[in-house]
Order: structure tokens, then sequence, then C-alpha cells
């Protein structure tokens, strides 16, 4: 497939407030650029869907989750189970499932951390989004799905349907449930929140599925039933404080932040290396520099790293705040990080077998921390595996400023996508990417809080996606709009 160059395809800005385009000649080197972007249709998904028959979920809510549920306008019991069966929240990956429209939609770990999440299944779903163009129109029916369990125990470690394995290192927040809830009923080894913490996943040649989980980091590898075919594939000297394998007994410090592992995932045409972005930074690396893996599926082994360069720094583990089980911190006399900072990604994407499109996002999107950056870059990845930086264009879609000419919205002339994740990026032809957020449920209230600008009326954020046409030609590799068949 023919490339086009990055210098082209960020030569137009959306922003803030201007939708004026600079041409760009077309010459044999320069195609045209992409253009400006337009919302061409929305799907909701309603915050409170859940699982029709799937076990009782939300039993470790801390108050404090029960209090942030409430300001919602959600009323959950003191104690106990919050929900009668397992929300269907948290899109945290897209990919499409055949050529009939229907997609792969992954669910987040449960309710954002490894303490609530002890009774939330680890889910994929597939969905059929009805694309409205209208604010009263577009939505999303739910078509089947599969969930994630470990039956042929290759998860050598403590979960929390099976604590037979190695100890978990004795940190706060790795306390396993003393009873075993009500998902673990069915045995099969269930995999849990409190497990694992997929965040991005691709299909591969052969229907089998890998996901980028953030816990480990990890590369999670299971057949079409969502069932373990191997041991989860760790990263030679990157661990976070949630790793089950950290070595406390050594002095073994992790080198990332809880949960800023495999963000983003992408796959070749060819489904032979798959691009495993962090969300935080190393230990070591420059703040604002995420490390972009490659994994070699033929050879089943990772082949060195590029690096993506936030607009402002990235997280950065502190050492000095982790605390162990009895309270006392694990490592006495560490300071605090300089240049962590608010930026994270959501999601890289493949266009061909160079181009790429990554999420890259702050934290604000929740009453009352304001979403300030929420934006679509084009990257080109470098053929050397080498730490080099890929390159990084301007601006493709300003996520918080989508001109809306159609009013498809409802939101004015700039139709905003104002949540504190988003975390799902796809082209679904060669003028149109959909863009997925995750809602948090039942935590999340940027659209609301979006609408009014009041801390008061706020409701639980829906699942929506989005798509965005753009001016000119993706020129999308064919291979990457449809998957293998699963077998």
């Amino acid at each position: 497939m023919p490339r086009r160059s990055t210098a082209v395809i960020g030569a137009v800005v959306l922003a803030l407030a201007s939708t004026s385009v600079v041409a760009v000649a077309a010459t044999p080197d320069r195609p045209p650029s992409y253009g400006t972007a337009a919302l061409s249709g929305r799907a909701v998904l309603p915050a409170a869907t859940s699982r029709a028959g799937s076990a009782p979920s939300g039993a470790f809510l801390g108050a404090g989750d029960r209090a942030s549920a409430a300001r919602n306008g959600l009323v959950l019991p003191a104690t106990g189970p919050a929900f009668a069966e397992q929300p269907l929240q948290g899109i945290s990956s897209l990919v499409p499932a055949d050529r009939t429209g229907e997609w792969w939609a992954l669910s987040d770990n449960g309710y954002g951390a490894r303490t609530n999440s002890a009774d939330y299944e680890l889910a994929v779903y597939r969905v059929r989004p009805s694309f409205g163009t209208s604010p009263t129109t577009g939505g999303v029916e739910v078509v089947g799905g599969f969930t994630l369990s470990d039956p042929d125990d290759h998860v050598t470690w403590q979960t929390v349907c099976d604590q037979t394995g190695t100890p978990l290192p004795p940190l706060a927040g790795n306390a396993l449930p003393t009873t075993a809830p009500a998902v673990c009923a069915g045995g099969n080894r269930v995999l849990t929140g409190f497990d694992f913490d997929p965040e991005s996943f691709q299909v591969a040649a052969d229907g089998s599925f890998w996901f980028g989980e953030e816990f480990g980091p990890f590369l999670l590898h299971t057949d079409a039933q969502g069932r373990l075919l191997q041991p989860p594939v760790p990263v030679p000297g990157v661990r976070s404080p949630q790793n089950p394998l950290l070595d406390l007994a050594a002095g073994e410090r992790p080198t990332a932040a809880g949960s800023r592992g495999f963000e983003g995932l992408a796959i070749s045409p060819d489904r032979r290396s798959l691009y495993g972005l962090l969300e935080g930074a190393v230990t070591g690396d420059n703040p604002s520099d995420l490390r972009l893996y490659r994994y070699d599926l033929r050879r089943g082994e990772l082949r060195g790293y590029q690096t993506y360069r936030t607009e402002m720094p990235a997280t950065l583990v502190n050492t000095a705040t982790i605390a162990r089980a009895d309270g006392t911190l694990a490592y006495p006399g560490d300071v605090a990080p300089v240049g962590t900072g608010p930026a994270a990604i959501g999601e890289i994407t493949m266009l061909d077998d160079r181009r790429a499109v990554v999420i890259e996002r702050d934290g604000g999107g929740d009453a009352p921390v304001v979403p300030r950056l929420k934006k679509l870059f084009p990257v080109e990845l470098d053929r050397r595996w080498d730490g080099r930086p890929v390159e990084k264009s301007p601006a493709l879609v300003d996520l918080l400023a989508v001109p809306d000419p159609g009013a498809v919205g409802g939101d004015g002339a700039y139709f905003r996508f104002p949540f504190t994740t988003i975390e799902s990026v796809h082209a679904v032809d060669d003028h149109t990417l959909v863009v997925v957020n995750d809602n948090n449920y039942p935590f999340s209230n940027g659209r609301a809080f979006s609408r009014t600008g009041s801390l008061t009326g706020l409701v639980p954020d829906d699942n929506e996606l989005i798509t965005v046409s753009v001016g000119g030609d993706l020129d999308v590799d064919p291979d990457l709009l449809r998957a293998p068949r699963s077998r």
C-alpha cells in the first residue's frame, strides 16, 4: 500500500475556534492533506446496560466509590453488591468483528482499581452500533461476547478465583477477598478485574485474541472463547507496583506507575506484529516519552521499542508513596520523581504498515476538572526498533471541538467529547474514524458536567461511539478494516 508522508498528514491542525484549511499542492512527493474533520454519526450504549443472567458485581466498592456514584444520582446499597448483574461498561478498545458492521468491544477491568474490581468478570462484547445523524438517534445492540478465564493454569500466581498459586507481593492493594465472589461459582478459573487490567486488544491471523494489560504490564493471549493459551508475556525491565512478580524481598523497585502499562495495542496489516504503547513513562526515560514495543507474533518475542512523545509530561512511578500491607513504606528514603505530569495515551491504531493514529489526553473530564487535551495525532513508525522516536505530526482531530455542521451531536457548532478516558479509535473506511469513550461507570460525569457546567444534576456517562469524517483520504490498508474469522 502507498504511504502518505506524516509531514502532510498533520499539515492541517483542527483548532478550537477556526475551521480554516491551508491548501497543500498535490505533488508526487506531497499528496493532499487529510483536510478538516466533521462529526458524521453517533451511537449511545446507555450507562446502566448490564449482561443478563450474570453474577452480581460491585461488592468491593468502598464508601468513597459509593459516594462518588451518589454524586451522579446513583444511590447504591451501603454494603454488598452494588449491581445485580455485571455492568457492560468501560469500552477500552474496539476492533472489527466482521464485514457487516459488528465490532468487538473490550470492557475495562471493572471499577478502575484492583481493590474494588474483584467481582467484575473480564469480558469482551460483540456489538452492532447504529450511528445516528441527530442527537436522538443512534444506538448499540449487544449481540454476543465472551469472558476471560485460565482453565489450563497458565497464571502461576494467586488470582481471585484460585488462591492456591504463588502469593502476591505484600503490598497495600494486593489483599485477596477472603471469600470467593459469585463470579467464581462456575469454576474454570474465571479472571477478574483484580487479576488483570486489559485495556486494548487485537485479533491475530488465526482468530485468537491478544490483549494489552496494565497491571504487569503483560500481553495476554486467548482463544476466541477467552481462555488463556499461554502464560502472560512480561516486558523485561518494566514492572508496575501491581505486578505479581515484583520481588520485594530482593528490593526490586517498580519502573512504571500503577495501571500505566499497555493502554494501546495495534497490529500490522499482515497480523505478524503487535505494537504495544505504554500509558506512562518508564523510570530513567524522559517523562514525555512513552515506549511503543513491537512483539513478533511468529517468533513469540518482543523485538525492541520506539518512543512516542506526549504534549506534556506523562506519569512516572512514585516509589516514595508505595506502602506495604502493614502500612509501612515499601521503599523508605525514596523521593518523589521530578517531571511527572497529566498526559496519557488512550489507544494506538494502525492505518497501514507504518502510519498510525494515537489518542492523547489529559486527566480532565469529570466535575470539576475541565478537560483540555483530547486529540488524535498521526504518527509514522520508524523501521528500526532501537529506541528512536516515532514521527509525530500536528493533531488530526481535536475531540473537544469537532465541527458538527449537520447538528449530529446536539452540542452546538463544535461537538465536544469531554470524557476523562477516551480509549478507542479505529478506521471505518478511507474517510472515517470511530472513537469511543471508556465511561468509568458509575463514576464519570463528563457529558453532564460539560453541558451544564454545574456540580448538581450530574449523571453517569454513557458509552458513546462517534464517527468522524476527514476531508482527505486516510488510505487505510484494507486488511485492517476486517478481522480474521475466529476459530
